[in-house]
């Protein structure tokens, strides 16, 4: 597994919201720190994309508005032209990032 750490939350949004195969974020906590991401990767190699931040965001959605490049927080579903609302789905317990992948990760 290949790991794309990206600066901030616009950064994951602008993944999300420019690919056709991938439209929801996933969020879990991990020592303290929130872990956003998306996995992407080819038939041979996967990627994880993440943004690692001290504190969780607001909201079970992001929008963004692709006219203005705002991004927002929002609790339901936003139904504007040139907006887009990105699903941040909550993990509560999983077995795809192995505890020695998020110790990487906790490393960088």
């Amino acid at each position: 597994m290949k790991f794309v750490q990206l600066k901030e939350i616009r950064d994951i949004v602008m993944l999300v919201a420019s690919s056709p195969a991938s439209n929801v974020i996933q969020h879990m906590e991990n020592e303290g720190d929130h872990l956003y991401f998306v996995i992407g990767g080819t038939l041979s190699e996967v990627f994880l994309y993440f943004v690692k931040t001290s504190e969780a965001l607001e909201g079970s959605f992001i929008t963004y508005n692709s006219y203005s490049g705002e991004i927002g927080f929002s609790e339901k579903v936003m139904h504007e032209p040139n907006m887009s609302t990105i699903p941040v789905v909550e993990i509560i317990n999983q077995d795809i990032l192995t505890e020695d992948v998020l110790d990487k990760v906790n490393r960088l």
